[in-house]
């Protein structure tokens, strides 16, 4: 391969890895051109890039980026799952293809700033994508403003219903005032007056 190649090469993966929010490395051993092809179409899906370099020019990339700690797993062929938006993206991917297909193998992984074995990328691909994630908390913090409002309600209508009945009984003439009312609609106190003249 050319210098002139070399370098570019060199320059394009320094420009995914800078960018970069995760990245994975993994062991494609065992996958043929078609099914390489539905990796790199899967991992598009999903925001992510799937591609192979020669490790001597990834470890020349990785070492004038400064990410650190993945320069061990570059021995035998490495293919490299990087994405510039959900993090989680490209260990799902490959976690996934490699349940249905039995590879590739995951070497290693980098998100935040710091290497992760392959036994943590396997972890990490478990985790809920951003989008889910931010529904389940809003869902969380949603909950007890649904139950405050719930809990409102249920009073509210108690306390209607309470008032009906009361309302109820005075049309009827169960109220208190009524019973101490006479029948011919004078009160009591002043009945009595009237029959002692």
């Amino acid at each position: 391969m050319a210098t002139a190649r070399k370098t570019e090469l060199i320059e394009e993966m320094k420009g995914r890895l800078e960018n970069a929010k995760g990245v994975v490395l993994a062991d494609f051993t065992g996958l043929d051109v078609e099914k390489m092809t539905m990796l790199r179409r899967e991992c598009r899906g999903a925001d992510s890039l799937f591609f192979v370099i020669k490790n001597t020019l990834a470890l020349r990339a990785l070492k004038e980026t400064g990410l650190e700690g993945l320069d061990e797993y570059l021995e035998g062929p490495t293919g490299w799952a990087v994405t510039d938006g959900d993090a989680v993206s490209p260990a799902q991917v490959l976690s996934r293809f490699a349940k249905e297909h039995k590879s590739p193998k995951i070497k290693a992984g980098y998100f935040d700033g710091a290497a992760a074995t392959a036994e943590e990328v396997r972890t990490i691909a478990e985790l809920p994508t951003k989008p889910v994630l931010i529904a389940q908390i809003l869902g969380l913090i949603q909950s007890p403003v649904q139950g405050l409002a719930g809990g409102l309600h249920a009073v509210m209508t108690g306390l209607a219903v309470a008032v009906d009945e009361i309302r109820k009984q005075k049309e009827a003439g169960g109220g208190p005032s009524s019973s101490s009312d006479s029948a011919d609609g004078a009160p009591a106190g002043e009945k009595n007056a009237s029959e002692a003249n």
